[in-house]
């Protein structure tokens, strides 16, 4: 009987992004080793994250989408509560106040946006879908616009872009307007000189040192022509696991979250990279698959939103480490070491599947 029933729960496991998911996983986690020079306590704590982050992806998985639908609107809430505690209370490192600190446990409430601004706008795109209108698309840009603001002033860069390309892909496609794509593009062009100052004087160096990094090699563009040396040390097959010269002599910052790729990239060369995007690919095709099959908006526009808010950030963060794109502080999602990233997209991948697996139910 026990047996029976664990495979119910674990028929809403989607075998196929089960799988992609533990390649990714192992593979970060036997980088992260590397990067962090054999030593145990961030790897013991990545087990640990990736341990509770699975948890929630099986839980999620098999709580019905009327809960989550339910829910919505107190997890926006209970994030932008958070968002405002960080700002006058939160814990200050590096320059960036980011963090809750309640001692057994530190994590950083702007990665929790990445699951709440899909799902509220989706909740709210759900219960106006007989009358979306121009109004409609004004109030979600608010709820958007609002975590959008706290989260830029931590300053989290990365982090405010990732709930932007998720919440702008949900709005696009719950019918927006040509025109008011014409007029969004123009305010954000005559507002450009105002974004620019409000960004602050590191996150301008870097924009500007993204055209040629050596202008300032020690300063901006450090980090970039680091990352750039890796990549191109690893040559066709690597130099090895735990052989990585730019992270074994700290020349490369940030190894173990921003940069890991980097470290990967060197140890195991143009064809480790080519298999790690492969799988990474079969991820969003499956991804994309299951958004294609949902059968009402709020599952359609959920899940576009998260697929949106982990694959930008993949892209955001290989374009970073190959100086495409400037730094921003992005992890690679399912890679990189964090905590509450990790937990957040492991569950964010327990609630598609849950609105995959119920998606008959729902539309009934």
């Amino acid at each position: 009987m026990i047996i029976n029933n664990l495979k119910n729960l674990g028929s809403k496991i989607d075998q196929t992004i089960f799988a992609c998911l533990m390649v990714i996983l192992v593979v970060g986690l036997v980088t992260l080793y590397s990067a962090d020079h054999s030593q145990t306590n961030e790897f013991i704590s990545q087990v640990a994250n990736i341990t509770l982050g699975l948890i929630g992806l099986f839980v999620m998985s098999n709580t019905k989408p009327k809960i989550i639908f339910t829910y919505t609107p107190f997890i926006f809430i209970a994030g932008l509560i958070l968002l405002i505690w960080v700002k006058f209370f939160g814990l200050e490192s590096n320059g960036a106040q980011r963090w809750i600190d309640i001692g057994i446990l530190k994590f950083q409430p702007s990665e929790l946006m990445k699951l709440a601004i899909p799902l509220t706008l989706a909740w709210f795109y759900q219960n106006n879908e007989n009358n979306i209108t121009v109004q409609s698309h004004v109030i979600a840009s608010i709820i958007l616009g609002i975590p959008f603001y706290l989260i830029l002033t931590q300053p989290d860069l990365g982090t405010a872009l990732m709930i932007s390309f998720s919440a702008f892909a949900i709005i696009f496609s719950a019918g927006l307007a040509r025109k008011f794509i014409i007029s969004s593009s123009l305010l954000l062009l005559i507002s450009s000189p105002f974004l620019w100052h409000s960004l602050e004087k590191y996150q301008q160096s870097r924009i500007l040192n993204l055209l040629d990094p050596f202008q300032d090699a020690l300063g901006a563009g450090y980090q970039t022509i680091q990352s750039l040396i890796a990549l191109g040390s690893g040559g066709l097959i690597g130099k090895g696991w735990m052989n990585s010269t730019q992270t074994q002599l700290n020349f490369l910052p940030e190894a173990t979250t921003d940069f890991i790729f980097a470290v990967y990239s060197e140890e195991f060369g143009f064809i480790g990279v080519l298999a790690i995007l492969s799988v990474y690919i079969i991820f969003l095709l499956r991804l994309s698959f299951m958004t294609s099959r949902m059968q009402d908006t709020f599952s359609r526009l959920a899940t576009l939103g998260l697929i949106v808010s982990i694959f930008s950030g993949v892209l955001v963060n290989l374009g970073m480490i190959s100086g495409l794109l400037p730094i921003v502080g992005a992890p690679l999602p399912f890679f990189s070491y964090g905590g509450t990233s990790m937990v957040v997209s492991l569950v964010s991948i327990g609630i598609i599947m849950s609105l995959y697996s119920h998606k008959s139910l729902i539309a009934n």
